[in-house]
């Protein structure tokens, strides 16, 4: 008996639908609602951290697993971020996506993963602002123009269509002109004029450096982090609502400014909300600091990917691959 699975390349995934920015905040928030719903049987990630004879770091290896109930699918990222990479001619991300029949464990797809992440990474920050920005929100800002900074503002123009100016700020101007180009946003002179009079500000950086300040922050405002260190410790801790979207995954990693304040026993654990929770129940009205910390989810990938796939069926996509095609070892 053979057994083939579908390959597909980006290229593939592009034309099956990847970009379409709309679809994906609807699979995210829908999967977010599974998620409350107990349909999801998701482990806390693995990783392997790497490092660097001098003891810095390298990059890491994580295996991300899943099962989606209601859409019949498993699977698992394997992720890998590389901080040198981009020296050598490679992106940071390069990621790799598998999609398995839950009843028969039979592999369906292998994918390439890495514009998945982004995509969904910025679906999963437009649902965080559709369900938590403060009433009466009209002006964004993005801070990050790099490929998930990319994808998130895209996200946004799709899950607020009625934002009337979004902000696109870069340490490389002419990466922030392009998303802005792109978006039909406005790019900021500086990151503190970026910040300052914005409803939302959504950070998508690989800074370490805590750069958004409590100061310049409106008393009614969403701060979203996609980066994991991007808020000074002042705007977590006086926030009126702190929300993650996997606690358990978030406190596991030493390096990210939430779990250090809870380790510390600054930032109580009660404090704590998670997305889906919110989401289910339907949006958070009213005002005040908000603080919404995603460190990304498996069932955000498969979601997307699970999608991808099925359109890449309908429509011929990709290169089938055989595991084997006749064999007597079973």
């Amino acid at each position: 008996m053979a057994i083939e699975l579908i390959y597909l390349d980006r290229e593939a995934l592009v034309s099956a639908g990847l970009l379409d920015f709309a679809r994906a905040v609807d699979d995210v928030e829908s999967v977010f609602k599974m998620l409350a719903a107990g349909e999801v049987v998701m482990p806390p990630k693995v990783a392997i951290e790497l490092f660097f004879n001098d003891g810095s770091p390298k990059g890491h290896l994580i295996a991300m697993p899943v099962y989606v109930k209601p859409l019949g699918v498993a699977g698992v990222k394997w992720a890998a971020g590389f901080f040198r990479n981009p020296e050598r001619g490679l992106p940071h991300g390069l990621d790799v996506i598998v999609l398995s029949d839950p009843e028969t464990g039979r592999p369906l797809a292998v994918m390439e993963g890495a514009l998945v992440t982004a995509v969904r990474t910025g679906a999963a920050a437009a649902v965080g602002a559709k369900y938590l920005a403060p009433d009466g929100t009209e002006i964004a800002a993005l801070i990050g123009a790099g490929v998930v900074g990319r994808a998130a503002a895209h996200a946004l123009r799709a899950a607020l269509p009625g934002l009337a100016e979004l902000r696109v700020y870069d340490l490389k101007r002419e990466k922030a002109e392009a998303v802005a180009k792109e978006v039909g946003g406005k790019v900021a002179g500086g990151l503190e004029g970026a910040v300052r009079g914005s409803d939302i500000v959504v950070t998508a950086t690989t800074s370490h450096s805590q750069f958004v300040k409590l100061g310049w922050l409106k008393r009614d405002c969403l701060c979203v982090e996609i980066g994991k260190n991007e808020l000074e410790d002042a705007v977590i801790l006086r926030a009126d609502r702190v929300v993650v979207d996997y606690w358990e995954q978030v406190k596991s990693r030493e390096w990210v400014s939430l779990a250090r304040l809870w380790r510390q026993g600054l930032l109580p654990e009660s404090r704590i909300e998670e997305i889906a929770r919110i989401v289910s129940m339907g949006r958070l009205g009213g005002g005040g600091l908000r603080v919404f910390s995603p460190i990304g989810m498996a069932c955000e990938d498969i979601v997307v990917a699970n999608r991808l796939y099925r359109e890449a069926e309908k429509r011929g996509l990709g290169v089938r691959l055989p595991l084997w095609r006749a064999t007597d070892w079973l």
